[in-house]
């Protein structure tokens, strides 16, 4: 995260949340308008991506 003169959203590089109730975040984030996209599973847990309203992606992931 930083300032800078003109906003771009960041495609690459992203932070990832440790959630425990993965299937709750999703409903919510879906019901509230917001894309979800799975993503393969890394053994042993489950993750997926949605953005923010200004193009940002944010990673959910359960360890």
């Amino acid at each position: 995260m930083a300032i800078e003169p003109e906003m771009r959203a960041s495609v690459k590089a992203h932070p990832a949340l440790v959630v425990d109730d993965l299937d709750g975040y999703v409903a919510k984030l879906t019901a509230a308008g917001f894309r979800w996209t799975a993503s393969e599973e890394i053994p042993g847990t489950r993750r997926g991506h949605t953005w923010d309203p200004f193009g940002n992606r944010i990673e959910l992931i359960v360890a």
